[in-house]
């Protein structure tokens, strides 16, 4: 039975054909009535050569049938060719893999998948159909009727919109906004388009005159922030950055963020008028009008007429890409057969209609022949057009008389009327005629101006006088007085009269407008709006502007190239300096004047051995008879050259080829190759005093240039041939790298040779040939064919719905560019970003978008999207908003959310456009929320925001978290709402029941240990991307990284590097990419692996740049072993030119870079305040901008502590984010500091300890400290056992002292053990052995405060015993012994109880933090406010200073009473000796005291140092202050025993008792 199963599976397999992408029609529900059966375009804009821009656009643009409500929808069957069940499939073994190669809509084959998974039986008898080739839907019912599959929904979209421009000119394309239904725009078929909204002008003329100019005045007296820019018509504020960033790219809803004109390689671009018509992205489709008072085409485009345009005239130019000015102009013709049919064909010969309407009842030939005495034409007046809407206001009045009097084609108004409202500002006239004000028309004149022209005045009269909506006077608006109009002041001096009298334009005082956005112009006093900076209008006198919108001007590689030598390339500087002048130290030979086809050398080695010449190595290309064709390869050695008398002859060259040994026998001629600095001196025969000249300057300098077609003379051969020919080849003035060489030199020198690059081949366009009936069947949609007899159906993206696509819709534009902070943790950033449209109310999902972002990989990318309302027309008694959610991939964990206000819902489409950036951590909740989110949501406040709300769990919604849903998604996926869910990496679609099979273990293709990735299921469900480890680089992680390492040959290793690569491009900018790297405490060297070659790598130490590595051509998969010496330090200028030259401007100072290297021989680079350059290979400068002042701030979204400066890998795009930390402060926050750490070991010797290492790999540092340790455990137990034993005496604790002495011992033991079990917390804590949290935290809050209680305690035991022995001494037979004890029974539980309240701000003060750096490391840290940190250093003086005065003081007073007793007893003895007899009995009362402080002074100084420790790399010199506040503890026997007779003589009976019992 089973192999009759698998005969019928592989025979069931081998008749299904891949159909296009049929699979991705998805939404096929029936339950839908409006959006159904839809294909994702998923488009990634393409870039024209000369567009370097740093991002990419990514469009996914649903194209779904979406009819009126009331639209029929019929089921119709198309061509089947199997029908199956559910359980016929599983019987079979198929899975739902298997299914996605059928012709099955996604929505089928998961609900297969759940039917697999979920066992439903209720599902057996499902049917579904498998489609014939081509056709697909649920009744295969639809097919694009192409002969060919298609591979990607998106590029079948744009070939189709591409085959539009066949039909430029022809085409018609019809769309309407019904939504302001109010609206009455003319005679049908003429209606509004969205773009006439808030255009400035009234396009809505009826009952509801001006409706589509309601409101608008909100958004003249709108204002964005300082970072934001304002587009022009005030709709929207966009991101500064986004601001003339790609001029593909258009954010602004009025296009103004981009220039219309741009300069690219000298050449001025102006965008296409008639682009849009092959475009369906939002540069065109969400693009309003640039300027108010113009004409929309309906797709982006419009008329270039600004302000009169006159649908009625020919203007043939007006909407090539949609016809819609044309038909109009038909249609307003047409409109006039309302008047009886003499009186219209009276208008269609007089007025010319022959010329507008080709196919009408009549033509020319009937107007040349008809008898106008006969006309039958009972009006005497008639108005055309029917409505006043010439030139956008009048309708003119033509007498009957009048028109039969003219020649045809010649009609002249009698009157000229216009509606009141429309025009204001006109002289006062006669009572209305039908509700309008006539005047007389111009007077005609024969072969004068049109009557269009002869209004041009009138018309801008009613255009610019005036407001349509009512202002009050606001601050941000600007009156023109006598045009009586108030208008935005960022409209002020921006190129486009906005005041009939100009007073915009002519406003003299546009630099005090506090914009700090306008571009101040040097030549004059003006400050232009941002609008017109660059080649657009208005301009600087001086033409300043433009090289704002240029490409940036590189300046050193024009320098002194010989080219424009009179004048230059560069504009002269003040003092007259331009890049030709002064360049005596300049050679012919760099790599900017390589390779142009320029002798720039006098014997040409500036043009030898280039690309593309098709000669061998040090051969010229020498072309005979100017044929590119017929060539000789000359090589250089064969080249001679005559000296000639310059004076008598001038500098006419003779150059000889010739291949005779014996040519040059006699030296009479010069050799090319043998001379390489070929000079004037040579060519002319004079003597020169330095024949190899230090600097080879170019030919002009000298006056010897060889001519652009320079002939050979081919000694021998009686010929000749010419080279140079062709001229000038363009050459990049980007940074090159040719002649730097190799530093350090190539390892495997083949490898240059070998290098392995991915050979992309480009995709092929489809081809696609539509007939033109087909597109403007379905205007800016796709046209698709349903059931057996191909009736026309339409797809329609969502900015249009409709059977035909015709209606416009309302809806929500979004571009986000989303940006990483930057992670402190080096893990994989993927992310899902839901983005919502949400109604403010009840925070209810209306419509949502899902962007799967990976920041290494989408960082540079603009996401074009749409959200559409929920109802049509919207509801405008509810507000909506945008929230943005994002969740980690990986984990499907909350991460952060964005709120994006939607301003102005009267207009049409809301265009949005911001850029969002993720943060390195994870937001926190709120605490003391305003809102009540129960509990079944946790309270959060938006990262963008001051604004709170409420992210529910699984299975509630709302803004409160109340509303209850029952949750669809699989089991292992998360319910975000109803009918939104968060899929597993490894998931996908709607309900994520299906599974992707390229990243599965069985399947993985990166190689490596690289993490497979599933990617862009929107094109195809198997694409993955391979995230690779850092040693390997590429699409499979089948490259090794390049791998550099570094050893450090300088004095002081730092503990970080900043690594700065340049690499450079031939067609754009050298790019920059940095990367911060810490050096582990126990390495002299550092690791560096990076995935893209590079040419230049410069190691930043301390604001010192250190030349690390060269590389001429980049080279793949590179191993590099190198140094850093002080060889290798970059110098700064100032150290290597004289003040004289220094102190030039820019162009000449510059000449001088060459000198350092000629200078210098042991100089590898240098650098100002502008330039790195680096010596090549001949000693010359090769210089290129580098930025030296990085922002250190993470764009404002530092995590770093107030100590540190936040880094990124790139400022840009950054994947990873470190804090360089200022001196004296560590950790990857810098949160950490070495200032005042007398009891801080962690601070000391916490680096040293290597995490995940065992104790026998540990550094030697850690062994050394850890035998110390032990000893001092060792002698501690028995220095205090002994000592116990020795003051366990009854004779001792007869008193206070012994009591005293006798706790001590058992507290030194205490703290030695303490301090030990410190140190070996420290080593497993930081070694990784012990992770648990509420441990570490407990050891942290009790360790150290107990050590520093214990040796306080045990200072201040000694200062009793030296407070008793003077009690003793002073008081003699008087001192009782009993009550002595009895008081010190008493003192030692006070002292302990003050001492540990005296420190009870420590273990308060002390908390755990993990440090997330590369280590991953757990820290004790101690953060003391400023008042505490005061108390602190007082305690400590207290605690160490007070018990050292009490010993020192009772030492003294010791000595001085028994000195009184012996002289009143040895009354005749000399006062001296007895004193000196009694200094020496005590003396170990006062070494023993100053032994004690001198110990405790270490401890004490360190604690009141103002400095730190400057760098934990070398912490030895306090380590060892650490250990020796630890010693006192271990001195009790040779302090107090050994000195004492009576102790002594108790401690030797002790040991001989020990010696007995070992016995």
């Amino acid at each position: 039975m089973m192999h009759w199963r698998l005969l019928y599976f592989i025979i069931l397999l081998s008749t299904i054909i891949i159909k296009s992408n049929a699979s991705f029609l998805y939404n096929t529900n029936d339950s839908s009535k409006t959006i159904f059966d839809c294909f994702d375009s998923y488009i990634i804009d393409t870039r024209d050569p000369y567009e370097h821009v740093s991002f990419r656009a990514n469009h996914l643009i649903p194209y779904c049938r979406r009819p009126l409500s009331t639209d029929p929808i019929n089921k119709i069957q198309g061509y089947i060719e199997n029908t199956y069940t559910f359980k016929n499939l599983s019987l079979q073994g198929i899975t739902s893999e298997n299914l996605r190669q059928w012709s099955i809509s996604i929505d089928i084959i998961e609900q297969y998948s759940i039917y697999l998974i979920k066992n439903k039986t209720e599902f057996d008898e499902f049917i579904f159909n498998n489609c014939s080739s081509l056709w697909f839907g649920s009744n295969c019912q639809y097919t694009f009727n192409l002969s060919m599959s298609i591979e990607s929904f998106g590029d079948f979209v744009n070939s189709s919109f591409e085959a539009r421009r066949d039909y430029l000119g022809e085409i018609l394309i019809h769309t309407c906004y019904p939504h302001l239904s109010e609206c009455y725009r003319g005679l049908e078929p003429m209606c509004l388009d969205w773009r006439e909204i808030c255009d400035g002008k009234i396009d809505c003329i009826g009952d509801k005159f001006g409706i589509d100019e309601e409101y608008c005045n909100e958004l003249e007296i709108n204002e964005c922030k300082e970072d934001e820019y304002r587009c022009h018509n005030g709709a929207q504020c966009i991101p500064f950055e986004f601001f003339r960033d790609d001029h593909q790219s258009i954010d602004c809803l009025d296009g103004t963020d981009e220039a219309e004109s741009f300069q690219v390689s000298g050449l001025t671009i102006i965008k296409d008028p008639t682009e849009c018509i092959s475009s369906m992205l939002f540069a065109c489709e969400e693009r309003a009008c640039r300027q108010p008072h113009v004409f929309s085409c309906g797709d982006g485009s419009r008329s270039s007429l600004y302000p009169v345009f006159n649908l009625v005239n020919d203007n043939r130019d007006a909407c090539f890409s949609t016809g819609r000015a044309a038909y109009y102009r038909q249609e307003i013709h047409k409109s006039a057969k309302r008047y009886p049919n003499d009186c219209y064909f009276l208008l269609f010969c007089k007025l010319g209609f022959y010329k507008i309407l080709r196919n009408d009842t009549y033509n020319e030939t009937d107007c040349s022949r008809a008898n106008w005495s006969s006309i039958d034409c009972t009006l005497e007046y008639l108005s055309f057009p029917l409505e006043p809407i010439f030139n956008g206001y009048f309708q003119p009045l033509y007498s009957k008389q009048n028109l039969i009097k003219s020649d045809n084609d010649d009609g002249w108004p009698t009157y000229i009327c216009t509606d009141t409202r429309l025009c204001l500002y006109l002289p006062k006239t006669t009572p209305p005629v039908n509700g309008l004000d006539c005047r007389p028309a111009p007077r005609y004149e024969y072969r004068g101006p049109s009557l269009s022209s002869r209004l041009r005045n009138n018309t801008e009269i009613c255009a610019l006088m005036g407001n349509i909506n009512k202002y009050e006077s606001n601050s941000s608006l600007f009156y023109c007085e006598k045009s009586d109009k108030y208008i935005s002041k960022h409209r002020l001096v921006d190129g486009t009269q906005d005041c009939n009298y100009n007073e915009d334009e002519n406003y003299t005082n546009s630099c005090s407008l506090n914009d700090t956005q306008r571009f101040n112009c040097t030549s004059e006093t003006k400050c232009l709006s941002p609008i017109g900076i660059g080649y657009d209008k208005p301009k600087c006198k001086n033409d300043e502007d433009n090289k704002i919108d240029s490409q940036e001007i590189v300046v050193y590689s024009r320098l002194c190239n010989g080219l424009n030598s009179l004048g230059g390339e560069l504009p002269p500087e003040d003092d007259g300096e331009n890049d030709e002048t002064n360049c005596e130290w300049w050679p012919c030979h760099t790599p900017y004047t390589r390779c142009d086809n320029i002798f720039q050398c006098a014997n040409g080695i500036d043009e030898l051995n280039c690309p593309n010449v098709n000669c061998s190595i040090n051969e010229f290309k020498c072309q005979i008879n100017y044929s590119s064709d017929n060539y000789y390869c000359v090589p250089q050695k064969y080249i001679y050259e005559k000296p000639i008398d310059c004076i008598s002859h001038g500098l006419q060259r003779n150059v000889f080829y010739s291949n005779n040994l014996t040519f040059n026998i006699n030296q009479e001629y010069i050799s090319w190759k043998e001379k390489t600095c070929l000079t004037k001196n040579d060519i002319c025969g004079y003597s020169s005093t330095n024949d190899q000249q230090l600097i080879c300057n170019i030919v002009q300098k000298e006056d010897i240039l060889l001519n652009s077609e320079f002939s050979i003379y081919l000694y021998g051969n009686e010929t000749s041939c010419d080279i140079g020919q062709g001229g000038r080849r363009r050459v990049s003035y980007y940074f090159r790298t040719w002649n730097l060489g190799y530093l350090p030199p190539i390892i495997n020198e083949t490898s240059l040779a070998s290098q392995q690059f991915t050979n992309i081949k480009p995709k092929k366009s489809l081809e696609i040939n539509t007939s033109i009936e087909l597109i403007e069947y379905c205007n800016r949609g796709i046209v698709i064919f349903e059931g057996k007899s191909y009736e026309k159906k339409c797809l329609c993206p969502p900015s249009y719905f409709g059977e035909r696509c015709q209606w416009q819709n309302q809806r929500i534009s979004l571009t986000l560019q989303i940006r990483p902070v930057g992670s402190h943790e080096n893990k994989i950033s993927i992310y899902d970003i839901f983005i919502y449209l949400i109604d403010n109310e009840n925070q209810i999902i209306h419509n949502y978008e899902k962007i799967n972002y990976m920041t290494s990989k989408d960082c540079n990318t603009k996401y074009n999207r749409y959200l559409l309302y929920p109802d049509q027309p919207k509801n405008i008694n509810h507000t909506y908003s945008i929230r943005i959610d994002i969740y980690e991939k990986l984990t499907s964990k909350y991460y952060s959310s964005w709120y994006l206000f939607i301003p102005f819902p009267f207009l049409p489409v809301n265009r949005i456009s911001t850029q969002i950036r993720i943060p390195s951590e994870k937001s926190q909740l709120s605490i003391n929320c305003s809102i009540q989110c129960g509990t079944n949501g946790k309270c959060f406040k938006y990262f963008n925001s001051e604004q709170e709300f409420c992210h529910c769990d699984q299975g509630y919604s709302g803004r409160y978290c109340n509303i209850t849903y029952n949750c669809s998604c699989s089991s292992d996926s998360i319910c975000l709402n109803s009918s939104i869910c968060l899929c597993p990496l490894n998931k996908f679609g709607s309900k994520c029941y299906l599974q992707y099979t390229t990243c599965q273990s069985n399947n993985n293709s990166c190689q490596n240990n690289g993490k497979c990735i599933p990617y862009n299921n929107h094109i195809n469900y198997d694409d993955f991307i391979c995230l690779c480890p850092e040693s390997f680089t590429g699409s499979h992680c089948e490259y090794h990284s390049n791998k550099i390492d570094i050893n450090f040959k300088i004095d002081s290793i730092p503990l970080s590097i900043i690594a700065h690569y340049i690499i450079s491009y031939t067609d754009k900018r050298h790019e920059r990419k940095t990367m911060f790297k810490k050096i582990p405490l126990d390495q002299y060297s550092i690791e560096l692996f990076y995935t893209t070659p590079f040419n230049l790598l410069f190691i930043e130490i301390s604001n010192n740049y250190y030349l690390t590595v060269i590389r001429e051509e980049s080279i793949r998969s590179e191993y590099i072993s190198t140094n850093i010496n002080q060889d290798y330090k970059c110098e700064y200028i100032d150290k290597l030119l004289n003040s004289t030259i220094l102190n030039y401007k820019n162009l000449r100072r510059l000449k001088y870079y060459q000198l350092p290297c000629i200078e210098n021989l042991k100089l590898k680079c240098f650098y100002d305040e502008k330039y790195m350059c680096v010596c090549d290979k001949s000693r010359y400068s090769n210089c290129f901008d580098f930025e030296h002042n990085m922002s250190y701030n993470c764009q404002g979204h530092s995590y770093c502590g107030d100590n540190g400066r936040c880094f990124q890998d790139n400022i840009t795009c950054p994947s990873t984010s470190a804090c360089i930390c200022d001196k004296c402060y560590y950790g990857s926050k810098c949160q950490f500091n070495s200032i005042g750490f007398s009891t801080s070991l962690d601070v000391i010797f916490g680096y040293h300890i290597k995490p995940f290492i065992s104790f026998t790999k540990q550094s030697s540092a850690v062994k050394i400290t850890a035998s110390i340790t032990i000893l001092m455990l060792i002698f501690s137990l028995i220095n205090g056992l002994l000592s116990t034993l020795t003051f366990k005496s009854e004779s001792l604790l007869k008193v206070g002292c012994g009591i005293y002495l006798l706790t001590n011992s058992i507290i030194s033991i205490l703290t030695i053990t303490v301090f030990t079990i410190k140190y070996f917390q420290l080593i497993i804590f930081q070694m990784k052995s012990i992770t648990n949290t509420s441990f570490i935290h407990f050891s942290c809050i009790l360790t150290d405060v107990l050590l520093k209680i214990l040796l306080s305690f045990g200072d201040w035991l000694y200062a009793c015993v030296a407070m008793e022995r003077t009690l003793a001494a002073t008081q003699g037979i008087h001192f009782n012994q009993s009550k002595s004890k009895y008081i010190a029974k008493y003192v030692m539980p006070i002292l302990l109880l003050l001492i540990s309240i005296s420190y009870i701000h420590d273990p308060i003060s002390r908390r755990t933090i993990d440090d997330i750096d590369d280590e991953q490391r757990t820290w004790c840290i101690l953060e003391y406010s400023t008042n505490i940190k005061k108390y602190d250093k007082f305690i400590n003086i207290f605690h160490v200073l007070i018990p050292f005065i009490i010993n020192i003081l009772s030492a003294i007073c010791i000595t001085i009473q028994v000195f009184r007793i012996r002289v009143k007893t040895k009354k005749k003895s000399a006062y001296k000796k007895i004193l000196f007899a009694q200094i020496k009995q005590n003396k170990h009362l006062l070494i023993s005291s100053c032994i004690l402080i001198l110990l405790s002074i270490p401890r004490l100084i360190i604690s009141f140092l103002s400095g730190c420790m400057d760098s934990i790399r070398n912490p030895w010199l306090y380590l060892i202050g650490y250990y020796i506040s630890f010693i006192p503890p271990l001195l009790i026997i040779i302090l107090f025993i050994l000195p004492s007779k009576t102790y002594k003589q108790e401690f030797m009976s002790i040991i001989e008792k020990i010696n007995f019992f070992s016995k």
